[in-house]
């Protein structure tokens, strides 16, 4: 067993000769954010993460890490290492902007002019949909609607902003997927199978009718159109991979999906992307921004609705899947009418109706493109505990990061034998 200790030192940096060269960096001069996201990468959860008080404690994954201001930090490695499947499965993407989800942050797309989002507990919730929706009607509707059988956090609808404000965060060519879990509801109908094939049926529908190029025309709108590059990309993607529509079967494989599959949503990510911003070049760039708000707004909407339809005797077709979660997805088409509407009261009067309607459909369909190049749980599990630490502890620039080991009254990890 390899032992390391804090101990006080003149000097801001010390020698880990046990410690790899991409270890040592983050357990001598670091800063808080740095030396939470390490001791999570390394497969522990923060116990105890109290900076202000100068105590942290994280095990796990046969580690453990113990810093308690005036005293000893241990890092204790088992040396005997997991299987290799489950060193794979524990890897998280790396980089800077996965490490805000540690923290409860959701980062926003910058090119789409989108901030980032603290969604890590209600409170924060609260306050971004606020932000999104100064009206208050949708935070009002996220507290209301919350369901009895599962932990206060299950915010339905909400969890949308993930998929839709957050930057394609799996590297090209990489099978490594896994993201630290930002907020206490995660999934949504953007992730479940019933989400999928729903759009899927309602889209060929919506394509289908005379009304649909009679109105492009008409607003001066010329084919092709991108809803029927949807419809094609979609049906391409369900033919060449099953685990397109089932995240059952896409889930099985966390670490290790075929670079195939994620390559190939990841490139249709790409083109919705591109299409949405030449819209941002051409109407402003608030345009997505309201659009997401537009959508999140009705989103919240979905659970208690569906449940209402459903008692009600109203329900639609499920094709024989859950039957709450399909009907969820037919409500989505059905505030579609409503998101165009806000977007009007929003000031986007002079953008055509037609391409508000097209532009919802592409954020969707990018929607289910990133939740399928990446993962945050297993299973079917609905809410999640806890495995972020307090937002307000991540630092986010160099020059206000608070380093330890960089004073004299600081700590510096040094190796022990």
């Amino acid at each position: 067993m390899t032992q390391f200790s804090v101990q006080q030192s003149k000097t801001p940096f010390a020698s880990i000769d046990s410690m790899t060269e991409q270890e040592a960096p983050a357990f001598t001069a670091t800063t808080l954010t740095e030396l939470a996201a390490q001791a999570i990468r390394h497969g522990m959860t923060w116990t105890v993460f109290r900076p202000e008080h100068g105590v942290f404690l994280a095990e796990g994954n046969g580690h453990s890490l113990r810093l308690k201001a005036q005293q000893l930090l241990d890092f204790e490695i088992i040396p005997d290492p997991p299987p290799k499947s489950k060193v794979l499965d524990h890897l998280y993407i790396p980089s800077p902007l996965v490490d805000k989800l540690f923290f409860g942050i959701l980062p926003g797309y910058e090119p789409f002019h989108l901030p980032n989002y603290r969604i890590g507990s209600t409170a924060e919730v609260y306050t971004t949909m606020s932000s999104l929706d100064p009206t208050g009607t949708a935070t009002k509707k996220i507290r209301d609607n919350r369901h009895p059988s599962f932990a206060p956090d299950c915010l339905f609808g909400f969890s949308d902003i993930i998929p839709l404000a957050a930057p394609m965060l799996r590297q090209h060519s990489s099978t490594i997927i896994r993201l630290p879990i930002p907020a206490q509801y995660t999934v949504g109908l953007l992730t479940h199978k019933e989400g999928f094939v729903v759009f899927r049926h309602r889209l060929n529908r919506f394509i289908a009718s005379p009304r649909y190029v009679t109105e492009r025309k008409d607003a001066g709108l010329y084919a092709p159109y991108i809803a029927f590059w949807v419809r094609d990309k979609y049906s391409e993607l369900t033919e060449r991979f099953p685990e397109w529509e089932d995240e059952v079967l896409a889930n099985k494989q966390i670490n290790n999906r075929s670079v195939e599959f994620l390559d190939a949503c990841n490139a249709a990510w790409d083109y919705c992307t591109g299409h949405l911003s030449n819209l941002i070049r051409m109407y402003g760039q608030n345009f997505y921004r309201d659009l997401m708000a537009a959508h999140l707004k009705h989103a919240v909407n979905w659970w208690h609705q569906a449940w209402n339809r459903m008692r009600a005797g109203e329900a639609r077709d499920n094709y024989g899947l859950r039957d709450y979660i399909a009907e969820g997805m037919h409500l989505y088409w059905d505030y579609l009418d409503l998101v165009v509407k806000e977007m009007q009261e929003r000031g986007w009067s002079k953008v055509p109706e037609p391409t508000l309607r097209d532009a919802w459909i592409v954020m969707v369909f990018r929607g289910f493109c990133w939740w399928r190049c990446h993962w945050m749980m297993e299973g079917q599990e609905m809410c999640v505990a806890p495995e972020r630490l307090p937002s307000e502890y991540y630092e986010d620039s160099s020059e206000d990061a608070r380093y330890l080991g960089e004073k004299e009254d600081e700590y510096v990890v040094v190796a022990k034998a």
